[in-house]
């Protein structure tokens, strides 16, 4: 790789590395922050404005983790249980404490300070509230998998028929509960797959709403009772979320008066950086920088950049429904330039590899290569397949990545060498995840939420939540159930490899790339900055000078 990337320590069992900061030292002072038309402020309030290319989909949230703006926008206004700065360092959140003795039971206090914002304190029967709405097959929630290890729910999260209570679950008191497992569990899964996604929602205010109405809830969309560091205030559809300080933050009033979220193409985040109209990129997969424009980030004097690993990697789905001949996606795989797209789009500062995990992770199968780029392979596949050239594959893509775009035409280009049409069309990023869950594509871009925990059940599970490539095989399912059961470290490595090798004969996916991203963050900000774990975990620490 030619551009800087310094891994400085790779944890056991962790996806994530550490990158050496960069910082700018050039010339290049920028003009002070102009006012957005579309901003309110007013004369000494303290803000930062982030900017992110992808649009929230919904602040609800059961359904949040389903795309990562969501995800990360809604952690402002809803707190999880519990957070994490670093790998593997779980940090008290909502939940003041988070325990076990034999990895089956776990014991877990609610903060006793927490309030939602109309005063009510956040207590255990929120707690079980949402806990059933997630478990009820009649509401739509993408956190099932995030719950399966639950005793009482079957493999996707849910109740069986007829069932209405977790037995897996237990109200101890107001502030205290407990959650036992179907069999002893890695602590680390449980943590971050229900402890840092679970986040509760307001009981007294849905206790009459009927569960298949919960997700039209106009709540849903301007969530009024929260329990975050700040509060919702308004969303300008595709151009900015406002959010306001919770001055009755259980863990300290914030700092900062308001929150600004601004949504605009990759490219214009360049230019409202070097401006001062945004403060920072999220960076980390929704508000990436083009990698063409880091040295001028770089030389800004009035901006510290960094690079910093991302917490998702970029991929291509392929429906194997439509493209049901495993041949044809063995071609397309092997008729994919990789190496072409980061040279070209990256500069050689990405890597390439199959499935879910990148080298530095502990459970990448590393004696399994790559798809290897081979156009002849992929023509004598499509010829044993019967592939009929005359067919147009629908190849749709997501906008704002400037990248993901580009990457785009070159797949399309690649494939029409060897005798496969596709034709791009481009979407906002709401209508591709909609197309995505309605497997509307025959292939689609799309970027892939990662964790540390190996669990890709949401992905190859037949029953995952984000199994837009309607992938079924019983062997890998069996393997993904028997991988969240089981809690030596050892044997669950040996049983991520074994799906590894399966899923890569299979190709429900394949992995384009993974780069860390530069963040760019402007000098008025004392602190705060977009990170790889827990962005939002300290926000009512963040400050800017005046």
């Amino acid at each position: 790789m030619r551009r800087l990337w310094q891994p400085v320590m790779a944890i056991l069992l962790t996806l994530s590395v550490l990158i050496s900061g960069c910082s700018s030292s050039s010339s290049g002072a920028i003009t002070k922050p102009a006012e957005s038309k579309t901003e309110e402020s007013k004369g000494n309030e303290k803000m930062v404005r982030i900017g992110v290319f992808n649009a929230p989909l919904s602040f609800n949230p059961l359904i949040s983790s389903r795309d990562l703006s969501s995800a990360e926008t809604s952690t402002l206004i809803f707190e999880p249980l519990i957070n994490r700065i670093k790998p593997l360092e779980f940090l008290p959140q909502l939940a003041e404490s988070f325990e076990t003795q034999d990895k089956q039971t776990y014991t877990i206090k609610l903060n006793p300070k927490a309030k939602w914002t109309d005063g009510t304190p956040v207590t255990t029967e929120d707690v079980a509230f949402t806990l059933q709405l997630i478990a009820n097959p009649k509401v739509e929630s993408t956190l099932g998998s995030s719950i399966a290890f639950l005793e009482g729910v079957g493999p996707d999260g849910r109740l069986p028929e007829g069932q209405t209570d977790i037995s897996g679950l237990k109200v101890i008191d107001t502030q205290t509960f407990e959650l036992r497992a179907k069999s002893p569990t890695d602590p680390n899964m449980i943590k971050e797959q229900f402890g840092m996604k679970f986040k509760p929602l307001p009981k007294h205010v849905f206790k009459e709403v009927k569960p298949e109405d919960l997700a039209k809830h106009p709540f849903m969309q301007k969530p009024n009772v929260t329990n975050g560091a700040f509060t919702f205030v308004k969303y300008e559809k595709d151009q900015y979320v406002e959010f306001a300080a919770n001055k009755e933050y259980y863990r300290g009033a914030p700092k900062l008066d308001k929150i600004f979220v601004k949504i605009m193409p990759s490219t214009n985040l360049v230019a409202q950086l070097q401006s001062g109209e945004i403060d920072m990129n999220y960076g980390l997969g929704i508000g990436n920088l083009p990698d063409q424009d880091y040295d001028l980030i770089r030389k800004n004097e009035s901006l510290r950049t960094k690079l910093e690993p991302q917490v998702g990697i970029q991929a291509m789905m392929l429906n194997t429904v439509t493209i049901n001949d495993v041949r044809v996606r063995q071609a397309i795989a092997h008729a994919v330039n990789r190496q072409l797209i980061v040279d070209n789009l990256m500069k050689g500062d990405a890597e390439i590899f199959d499935g879910l995990y990148p080298s530095l992770s502990a459970y990448q199968n590393k004696s399994l290569p790559p798809i290897g780029f081979d156009p002849e392979k992929a023509r004598s596949l499509l010829q044993e397949a019967g592939w009929d050239s005359n067919r147009e594959l629908d190849f749709i893509v997501p906008t704002g990545n400037q990248i993901r775009e580009q990457s785009a035409q070159i797949i399309a280009e690649n494939l029409k060498t060897v005798g496969i049409k596709a034709k791009i069309t481009k979407f906002d990023f709401a209508t591709v995840s909609q197309k995505l869950r309605k497997h509307e594509f025959d292939l689609a871009l799309s970027g892939l939420y990662m964790n540390i925990d190996p669990d890709s059940s949401a992905y190859y599970h037949s029953e995952g939540l984000s199994n837009s490539s309607a992938y079924s095989n019983p062997k890998v399912d069996e393997l993904l159930e028997q991988g969240k059961a089981e809690a030596n470290e050892k044997r669950r490595k040996d049983i991520y490899d074994q799906v590894q090798v399966q899923v890569q004969k299979d190709l429900p996916l394949l992995t384009l790339y993974y780069n860390p991203a530069l963040v760019a963050v402007n000098k008025r900000v004392l602190k705060g900055e977009p990170r790889l774990f827990g962005t939002t975990y300290d926000v009512q620490e963040w400050d800017v000078a005046q």
